[in-house]
């Protein structure tokens, strides 16, 4: 990170990883470090492969901001990415996820994590998987069976879960190649970023 401090990008990446690694290790998992995918997690015997993705405060953010603050009305839009750059929030999410594939661990369970310090992609969970899974289906490329789960972290908002609120969700895919177990999954739906990370 001493080696990134001058390019603010490329150090918000970096601490992304840090904070998703520290998130899973104070959830049970053993972590290690990688190159790609970026992290290893393990819990007992059992592996998962992440990849983590940064999405930056985006221009809509301001706007909505901007536009509440200035508000009369009690509903004001927000989070809609169409104007300002042409793709919904749930669709960059899924392209994302495709992107990534050849980052994907063959053989083994793999989770792409969203890190968001943009509200405009609160919520997106359900429509984004939706939209991979069906890209899966169009394209019958068989690499896009690698990813288990979309997983999003936002420290800023609270999503409903099963397990009560939480700041993290998951949502499955629906046709991963190698299936998580039942213990995983329940440990995965339960993890919480705690604040001080």
């Amino acid at each position: 990170m001493r080696n990134n401090s001058r390019n603010r990008e490329n150090f918000d990446d970096l601490f992304f990883e840090g904070r998703a690694a520290l998130m899973f290790k104070h959830n049970g998992f053993r972590v290690t470090m990688r190159e790609s995918p970026d992290l290893e997690i393990e819990l007992d015997t059992e592996k998962v492969y992440i990849e983590v993705k940064h999405f930056r405060e985006k221009e809509q953010d301001k706007i909505d901001e901007r536009n509440m603050s200035e508000a009369t009305d009690i509903l004001v839009p927000i989070g809609d990415l169409i104007p300002t750059e042409g793709i919904p929030a749930d669709q960059q999410i899924a392209n994302v996820a495709i992107r990534k594939v050849d980052q994907y661990t063959e053989n083994a369970p793999n989770v792409l994590v969203v890190e968001s310090s943009s509200d405009s992609l609160a919520l997106m969970a359900s429509s984004a998987v939706r939209i991979y899974d069906d890209q899966v289906v169009k394209s019958n490329n068989q690499r896009l069976r690698r990813l288990n789960a979309i997983m999003f972290v936002n420290s800023e908002i609270v999503f409903g879960s099963p397990m009560g609120p939480s700041n993290v969700e998951i949502r499955i895919t629906s046709h991963f190649a190698v299936p998580l177990s039942m213990r995983l999954f329940a440990t995965l739906s339960g993890i919480h970023l705690d604040k001080k990370i």
